[in-house]
Order: C-alpha cells, then sequence, then structure tokens
C-alpha cells in the first residue's frame, strides 16, 4: 500500500510481490531505443497500466495521481554525476479496461488519447511481464492508449554544465551548493549570477518554465535541484528564516530522496520543495490558467522578510 505521506513511495523497488490492484502499482521504466529512431537512443518512456476499472473517473485520477508524481520525482531527484545519462520522453497510459469519462480522469497528467502505433507494442511486452507478477492472464491487446509528451526549455547545455560542476553532490549534503554551483556555471557563460532574491526566483521560473498548456513542462534533473536549493537559500537570506536541509541522499533502493527542508515559522515546517515545486512547475497546465509564481508561493508560506 502506498504511503500518502511519502511521495516517493510508489518509485520505491520493493522486491516484495506486488499487490493486484486495477491501476498497477508500478511504473514501467520502458527504453525507446527499440523503436528504431536514432532520436530515441538514451531515451525512455514511463508507462502507467490499468487492468480493471477501479471504480469510475475519480477512483483512477485518485490512483493514477502518486504513481505520476513518484515517477516523475524519481527522476527529478537523481543526482546525476555525467552528461550522458537518459533523458524521459513520454509519459504512457495503456489500459486493458475502459472507464467512464477517462479522458476526465488523466487530462490533468497531460495524457490524451493516441492511435496505435509499434511503441505501445513494446509497453504491450512489458505489461505481459508485469501481469506475471500479479498473477493475471497476460492480456492481448490493449483497449485504450494515452500519451503526454514532455516539452521542456532550451537548456540542455546548461544542465550539462552543471551536472559536470557538480559531479556526485546532492541536494543538502551543503546547503546551497548547488544554488552556487548553478552561479558559477551562469559566469562562467558570460552571464550575471543569480542573488538570493526572490527576483531570481522569478528569471530561473521564467528562463525553465515552458509557456504551454496540456503538457509536462520538463525540467532537467539538475535545473530542478538547483531551483529547489534557490528556495531554500531565498528563505535563509532574503526572507531571513531558519532553514534545515535534509540530504538527498542515494538509499539502499538506489532512490534519492526528494528535495526536502524545514522552516522555523513559529514552530518548524516541513517544507517538500521537489514534491511542491513538481505539482508547481512540471505538471499541466490549463489554457489559460493563472497561478501565482514560486516567489509569491514562498511570501505565502513564510511571511513576509522578518525585521
Amino acid at each position: 500500500m502506498i504511503d500518502p505521506d511519502d511521495p516517493f513511495a510508489a518509485a520505491r523497488r520493493d522486491t516484495a510481490p506486488l499487490p493486484r490492484h486495477a491501476v498497477h502499482a508500478r511504473v514501467l521504466h520502458v527504453p525507446l531505443t527499440s523503436a528504431g529512431s536514432p532520436s530515441n537512443v538514451g531515451t525512455f518512456a514511463w508507462n502507467l497500466v490499468v487492468w480493471d476499472d477501479p471504480g469510475g473517473a475519480p477512483a483512477l485520477h485518485a490512483a493514477l495521481r502518486p504513481l505520476v508524481e513518484a515517477a516523475l520525482l524519481t527522476e527529478l531527484s537523481a543526482p546525476f554525476d555525467t552528461p550522458d545519462e537518459e533523458r524521459p520522453a513520454a509519459l504512457r497510459l495503456l489500459s486493458f479496461a475502459d472507464v467512464d469519462r477517462f479522458e476526465d480522469a488523466v487530462r490533468a497528467f497531460g495524457l490524451r488519447e493516441v492511435a496505435h502505433d509499434d511503441a505501445f507494442e513494446e509497453a504491450l511486452r512489458h505489461a505481459r511481464g508485469e501481469a506475471n507478477r500479479v498473477g493475471r492472464e497476460p492480456p492481448e491487446q490493449i483497449r485504450r492508449r494515452f500519451e503526454a509528451k514532455l516539452a521542456s526549455p532550451d537548456v540542455l547545455a546548461l544542465e550539462d554544465a552543471l551536472r559536470k560542476k557538480l559531479g556526485d553532490e546532492v541536494f543538502g549534503a551543503r546547503p546551497g551548493a548547488i544554488f552556487a554551483a548553478l552561479n558559477q556555471v551562469l559566469a562562467e557563460r558570460g552571464e550575471t549570477p543569480l542573488p538570493p532574491k526572490r527576483s531570481s526566483l522569478d528569471a530561473l521560473e521564467a528562463r525553465l518554465g515552458v509557456d504551454v498548456p496540456d503538457v509536462l513542462r520538463w525540467i532537467p534533473p539538475r535545473l530542478f535541484q538547483a531551483l529547489c536549493d534557490a528556495v531554500a537559500v531565498v528563505a535563509a537570506t532574503e526572507l531571513r528564516r531558519e532553514v534545515q536541509w535534509a540530504a538527498s541522499e542515494v538509499e539502499d533502493d538506489g532512490l534519492a530522496r526528494p528535495p526536502l527542508v524545514r522552516v522555523r515559522v513559529g514552530e518548524w515546517l516541513h517544507l517538500p520543495i521537489g514534491l511542491h515545486l513538481l505539482r508547481w512547475c512540471v505538471m499541466p497546465r490549463g489554457a489559460g490558467e493563472q497561478v501565482p509564481s514560486i516567489a509569491e508561493w514562498l511570501t505565502d508560506e513564510l511571511g513576509p522578510k522578518s525585521s
């Protein structure tokens, strides 16, 4: 059972038998190199599997949300040390059942129904293997197919430079180190470093954001971690709060915990920055939807600058 207080629980590589649920309890990581296109080399897709109707659209949405968030947050929290890691290309859902108002249940994840293509044949092969793990009869064919593309800003050169600068540095091990490394990279590229102010959060949000509705707005992982680190640094400097970073060390299951800090606002407040920025900056935004900026959210969360 997924712990609702642990946003990473759905991604943990548990060796125990998987439970048999209407929505498969594990997100499948499927390399795309077998699709036959050179452009796919080094890319992968996350595959969600729906075996049965879980009880309508609200139940389907509730079952999918922790899986989608955990899969994305797994990738965003990873401490890469080389510039040539695999990169995500799509989120897919293959269903062997129909669900009333299916589209309503998955729209918030950027998923849209697509026609048959060879990529889903590879996904079907992986799903058949998972069926055996949960005691199901391997399915013969997919009933419905959905896909969400990832849109990303043109920042891969900046991401790769930051990866090289950071090596195996993990978020929180040295508070502010990832944001400082980003500023070093900017200076080396002839750009102006960012001061620890809310205006810098606005600048980063503009640079890393994608102004396209209804798509997953992917931010490369090291830049995502730098944005998380910048939030914590701004809280500690401009907002003058006492901040403690949690180190995102890689655990025995091979995963690093998402960026997390705690901030003293009267009492200690746990601030899951990684999960919040995933929902704020990565998950799809509807056409015409207006949301406050990261800087506005942080000010609202912690209160104005202390005197």
